[in-house]
């Protein structure tokens, strides 16, 4: 898998191609519900030395890890030498169902989103988002065997079997457009659910990145499944979604000062390495020199 996964470098390079004359055209991307340009809650966190970030609790994006109940993953690990470099050492974390994560930092009850959330044009007009640091390929768990013959999500439209897809993520979005009955898809409130489900035979399929399927389909209990994927999601129109995930703020000056930090250690190679030890490697690969405006373009470009 990880040769296929490499390829996501050259599939993100093909699409911005695409899309530079879409970006010259609308300029810049008009940033999401939040408190402005005002570096106040930067100032008050360096003061403090400390941060709370919102996290879903999905390995590997960001989790707490159940021997130590530190907090780990991807997303946390890039945020942590991120905002230290900024002089905010301590990081906290509050975990929320994946779909709870924008109402709570618009609530107020953490200061950013570290949990690997997609960037896209509906999540854009509600938090402001940093750059992308991994871009990633979609997956399915199926039976063993795959009996149905899937092959990617509009492969499930027709069929009856019905698609696990977790509240408030892109896959809700994904099963509509591939084509999905409304009697197909089925949404349940958090990640680890999704796949109760289907060991509980209450669903057919489940669908995620392939990095989360994968890992399930690693873990003792699901040896009589396996994976489809990777592959990309598609727009109804039929355009590949350029899938890329960042960081998610209410205040514009700390996104600002943190996105700086962030694109240092997309240069340094940085990134790539912390994301590696968590994310099959190339998917950090496939962010390099990808801005939140490409991929909201992607979006536009798509209609």
């Amino acid at each position: 898998m990880k040769s296929n996964n490499r390829g996501i470098a050259w599939r993100v390079l093909a699409l911005l191609s695409v899309l530079a004359l879409v970006v010259a055209a609308c300029g810049g991307d008009d940033e999401g519900g939040g408190d402005g340009g005002d570096s106040g809650l930067l100032e008050e966190l360096q003061d403090e030395g400390a941060i709370t970030i919102g996290i879903a609790n999905e390995v590997p994006y960001g989790y707490e890890d159940e021997e130590t109940g530190e907090v780990t993953g991807a997303a946390p690990e890039v945020a942590k030498v991120a905002l230290a470099e900024l002089g905010i050492d301590e990081v906290n974390a509050v975990v929320v169902e994946f779909g709870a994560l924008i109402g709570g930092l618009q609530a107020g009850n953490f200061d950013m989103i570290a949990a690997g959330m997609y960037i896209t044009p509906e999540r854009a007009e509600e938090v402001i988002f940093s750059d992308p640091d991994y871009c990633i390929l979609e997956g399915m768990l199926v039976p063993a065997g795959n009996p149905d013959g899937l092959t990617d999500y509009n492969s499930v439209a027709g069929t009856g079997l019905t698609m696990a897809v977790a509240s408030g993520t892109v896959n809700v979005d994904y099963a509509v457009w591939a084509g999905l009955e409304e009697d197909q898809i089925v949404e349940f409130a958090g990640i680890p659910d999704q796949y109760d489900a289907l060991l509980a035979g209450r669903v057919d399929v489940v669908s995620g990145t392939i990095q989360t399927v994968t890992e399930y389909a690693e873990t003792p209990g699901y040896e009589d499944f396996e994976v489809v994927g990777p592959f990309p999601a598609l727009y109804e129109n039929g355009d590949e979604v350029l899938g890329c995930g960042g960081f998610g703020f209410r205040d514009e000056g700390l996104r600002d000062a943190f996105n700086a930090e962030l694109n240092a250690m997309k240069d340094d190679g940085t990134t790539v390495e912390i994301i590696d030890q968590f994310l099959t490697p190339g998917f950090a690969e496939g962010a390099l020199g990808v801005t939140r405006e490409d991929v909201l373009a992607s979006a536009e470009a798509a209609g």
